[in-house]
């Protein structure tokens, strides 16, 4: 029985099973105890035997994996190499813009000609040195930028080594990230927006985070005041479904002005960050006319990323 100790003891934490889960199993032994003994020989033990089996099982599953829980296993127990110090985090993302335009940023107007689109796409290439922060980034045919810039936030490496340490509690969590990603002299934000804008670097900016790491940071995501993590379906710029979260509309101050709303998409079983979108709320002006419905304006996607040892490759 070494390997059901082991199956235990691994998920000892997990709750234990409840009535309505082991009923049927239980039923199933009951009932073949109950059938008459028709079957031969051995047969009738390993019809019991295999009812037997359903209801250890049932027990066993209940201990090992949470109910309904694949994306979090998935993201828990992964594991991500961490790059050298000399190498770059590369990033690809490619952005659907609508083609109204927004000369008069209350109320967009439509202007089509020859070779009219409704949006237009535009592709961004850029990298990151790991050890120093270093960035370079991509021009408009793809040629690589020589200018040399550096992250705001200081060099991946270091922040990550900061977050990776921090507790896993959503509500610790949230109060040590403030000593770890400080906001920008003068930033008016609140408090809770604060919050939010942290976590939200944290899950878009630092690249390569262990998936546990991920996983605790949209759990804080989700205990800060004021953050709307929505259940109505999302996709990214490619498609791929997504989960939208963004700042409560009554509260944040761009979509009071604008009467539009800025959403963060993550990925719904490893929470890794997969773009944004901008959409402008029913109710908001195009072409001088009260729309009746959620307008997309923008949407984005990370189309391809990795580790790569020079600035201008590729994985």
């Amino acid at each position: 029985m070494d390997e059901m100790r082991t199956l235990q003891d691994f998920r000892a934490d997990a709750p234990a099973p409840d009535h309505a889960r082991l009923t049927p199993g239980r039923q199933r032994l009951l009932d073949e105890a109950a059938r008459p003994r028709r079957l031969r020989g051995g047969r009738w033990w390993a019809a019991v035997g295999a009812a037997v089996a359903v209801a250890v099982a049932a027990v066993l599953v209940a201990q090992v994996v949470p109910p309904a829980d694949g994306p979090r296993v998935k993201a828990e127990y992964a594991s991500v190499p961490e790059p050298g110090d000399g190498q770059w985090l590369y990033r690809k993302t490619v952005t659907r813009q609508s083609s109204l335009n927004f000369r008069d940023d209350l109320n967009p107007v439509t202007e089509k000609g020859p070779g009219w689109k409704p949006y237009w796409v535009h592709e961004q290439e850029t990298w990151t040195q790991y050890g120093s922060g270093k960035q370079r980034r991509t021009l408009g045919k793809g040629q690589l930028d020589s200018v040399v810039t550096k992250s705001p936030w200081g060099p991946p490496k270091d922040v990550r080594a900061k977050v990776e340490k921090l507790p896993s509690e959503p509500l610790e969590l949230m109060r040590e990230l403030r000593g770890v990603i400080t906001m920008p002299l003068g930033d008016p934000a609140a408090l809770d927006i604060g919050d939010y804008r942290r976590t939200k670097f944290a899950l878009t900016e630092l690249e390569g985070l262990p998936p546990k790491v991920r996983l605790s940071l949209f759990r804080t995501l989700q205990r800060i005041p004021g953050v709307v993590v929505r259940t109505d379906p999302a996709e990214d710029a490619l498609g791929r479904p997504a989960v939208a979260v963004h700042w409560s509309d009554d509260d944040d101050e761009f979509t009071r002005q604008t009467h539009r709303r800025q959403e963060l998409l993550l990925d719904p079983e490893t929470y890794e960050y997969r773009g944004e979108r901008t959409l402008l709320l029913a109710g908001g002006m195009i072409d001088s006319k009260v729309t009746t419905k959620d307008t997309l304006i923008s949407v984005s996607a990370v189309v391809d990323g990795g580790v790569v040892d020079k600035a201008g490759t590729r994985p």
